[in-house]
């Protein structure tokens, strides 16, 4: 029976590679014919599954389901090899586009293969459920419980080179509904299993370009991505690859405003999905078409292609797709003041609310806010109760966190998107946002924010300067709310304080710092420290003793690793540490005496002697004092030695 477990978890699992084994159709017809003239029952399921499965990867389904069904009919009810043969037929009626037969055949193979402790077959037909069933439904959170069950029996099993199978079914989920730190993490995961070239680094590939941000210093990384994705793809042949690479390159464009781009890549997704017959990628690529349509001014075309989307997800009862669909086509009617947009909006936010897809409303809040505007006060009582429902969908999903850079530099990015350089320079937004968020709790008194912003102005000046810097900061942060009835999830402002809320696993590089600071990891908070903190409000009052305070820090840091690496001998490391203190401070005599005893170590004395000599004379220009009298000891023991 060993013998036959193993034959049957070659040859029905995914990772069976024909040209590897030497097996083709042919040697697997004579294969067959042979054990049928044994007559042996079990020699002749194993030859008929691993015929199928040839013709499987070949994509003949028909023949493939007419092999299985003679296992079926003749193997035994608790036989492993009906095991395998009930997952191969799940996978036809996938491929096949009926994912209700599909999900049958794959819960009867897992009640067989827990009954028989197959954990193979188990572990196969549980990421079979996530990536082919649940996932294509939206039914997130089965697909999460299946793609992690999976994993478990995977690792369990020590099949390493198959765990990106279920570790990208648990990726996706995250990345679908908007969880991208989690999704990076599982990323990180597959990135340390999958082979080079592989099918696995694509979809590992695909899942980092998709996660990245496209802006002026990533754009470039996300391209060469996806060009490894195209070789990829290209090399395997595999329909779920092509077609992915496709739309990722569809979004991209589309996000840096290359819309003819976009629409190329779009076309190509819908060609390739239709040639392969891939019904389920066939609805998601007529789903970015028809999105990437709105954005060109094709809005006939656009709801064309949203329409045969509808049909298709309706069709597979692809919910997430169906949704989507109906949410872009009910924005699109809108804009062009058709009469069934109304239909559509109480279909969306019934969809929405039935399967759990608040997330969709932040990530297509430039559609749904305009109509929730519009007919918030409508006089049409289903209108009006259903921009309410969504208005309060909206106002209860958390907002994107914040990653926010202080340290050399002043960035703010919001969820996947990048603030301009140039707003952030607007003075009453950026450097308000920058005031809160280095205050005590994140908040202020309307006081305090003037007397650090406008000094010098009179009191009702000074009023007016507030509001006019909080609604600046407002439009910063939220840019598309229409109007105050839309609060600013944000901020909590009244008339005498105002407060920054921030979302979960926000990253603040400064408080990060901070935080490595006191737990003494002296090395990362040396990287994260990339230079002054806000150097565009270098000149700013407020900010004086904070830039002092992390400089201070940093310079401690500095300070602990070079004296660790001359302790461990590691002069030269000593020395780098040294110096790049003093580019901080040139005042610094610890950071001069860890320098010129780390040059010493070296048998580098003149260093050593520049390094004082330096000290000595910047010390004397700018104080008019000389270096402590232990540095200029250490500094006449080096001249000796030297013979000087």
């Amino acid at each position: 029976m060993k013998e036959i477990v193993a034959f049957a978890r070659i040859d029905a699992g995914v990772v069976f590679e024909p040209s590897e084994k030497k097996v083709t159709v042919r040697s697997a017809n004579t294969a067959l014919e042979a054990a049928r003239l044994m007559g042996q029952s079990d020699e002749i399921a194993i030859a008929l599954i691993r015929l199928a499965h040839l013709h499987f990867r070949q994509g003949r389904y028909i023949q493939t389901q007419v092999l299985v069904e003679e296992v079926l009919r003749d193997a035994p009810a608790d036989s492993l090899m009906r095991c395998d043969a009930l997952r191969i037929m799940g996978n036809c009626a996938a491929e096949l586009g009926d994912p209700q037969a599909a999900e049958n055949y794959y819960h009867q193979a897992v009640d067989l293969a827990r009954e028989l402790d197959y954990r193979y077959t188990l572990y196969k037909c549980l990421h079979s459920l996530a990536t082919n069933i649940y996932w294509p439904r939206g039914q997130f959170d089965l697909c999460l419980a299946a793609g992690r069950e999976a994993l478990a029996q995977a690792q369990a099993l020590g099949l390493n080179d198959e765990l990106w199978f279920p570790l990208s079914d648990i990726a996706w989920v995250y990345w679908s509904t908007g969880q991208d730190k989690l999704a990076n993490q599982i990323a990180d995961q597959m990135e340390k299993v999958v082979s080079p070239d592989s099918l696995g680094e694509g979809f590992y590939c695909c899942l980092r370009a998709g996660l990245l941000s496209p802006d002026e210093t990533t754009t470039t990384t996300i391209l060469a991505l996806y060009d490894h994705v195209r070789s990829i793809a290209e090399s395997t042949g595999d329909p779920g690859l092509n077609v992915e690479v496709r739309l990722g390159l569809c979004r991209l464009h589309r996000a840096v405003k290359d819309i003819p781009t976009a629409l190329t890549w779009a076309n190509d997704a819908v060609r390739v999905s239709v040639r392969m017959n891939y019904r389920q990628f066939q609805g998601i690529a007529l789903i970015e078409r028809g999105r990437t349509k709105i954005e060109n001014g094709d809005l006939s075309g656009a709801e064309k292609d949203l329409r045969s989307a509808l049909e298709i997800a309706e069709q597979l009862r692809a919910n997430f797709d169906l949704t989507r669909a109906s949410l872009y086509l009910a924005a699109l009617l809108s804009t062009q003041k058709k009469a069934d947009a109304n239909m559509f909006w109480p279909q969306v936010v019934q969809l929405i609310l039935d399967h759990g897809y608040d997330f969709l409303i932040e990530q297509e809040r430039s559609l749904v806010i305009p109509w929730i505007a519009n007919t918030l006060d409508s006089e049409n009582p289903l209108l009006s109760k259903t921009s309410a429902t969504l208005f309060e969908v909206l106002m209860r999903v958390p907002p994107p966190r914040l990653r926010v850079k202080t340290l050399g530099q002043f960035t703010l990015q919001i969820g996947s998107g990048q603030i301009s350089k140039e707003s952030l320079r607007q003075r009453r937004a950026g450097e308000l946002f920058a005031l809160i968020l280095s205050s005590p709790g994140y908040t202020l008194s309307a006081g305090q924010v003037t007397e650090a912003m406008c000094p010098e102005k009179d009191p009702q000046a000074a009023v007016d300067f507030y509001h006019h810097a909080i609604s600046a900061l407002r439009r910063l942060l939220e840019p598309d709310l229409p109007d105050r009835r839309f609060p600013c999830r944000y901020l909590e402002v009244g008339e005498e304080r105002v407060t920054l809320i921030l979302p979960p696993h926000s990253v603040i590089d400064f408080l990060e710092f901070e935080q490595l600071i006191q737990n003494k990891d002296w090395e990362k908070a040396a990287e994260i420290y990339q230079g002054k903190y806000l150097p565009m409000y270098e000149y700013t009052e407020w900010t004086i003793i904070l830039r002092q305070h992390f400089a201070d820090q940093f310079e401690q840091a500095l300070l602990v690793l070079a004296a660790d690496r001359l302790k461990a001998g590691a002069a030269s490391e000593c020395l780098d540490f040294a110096r790049r203190i003093l580019l901080h401070n040139s005042w610094q005599e610890q950071a001069v005496e860890l320098g010129m005893r780390a040059a010493m170590e070296l048998g580098d004395r003149v260093t050593a002697i520049k390094l004082y000599q330096r000290l000595e004379k910047i010390l004397d220009k700018e104080l008019g004092i000389a270096p402590q009298k232990e540095l200029q000891q250490l500094y006449t023991e080096v001249r000796k030695r030297s013979g000087k």
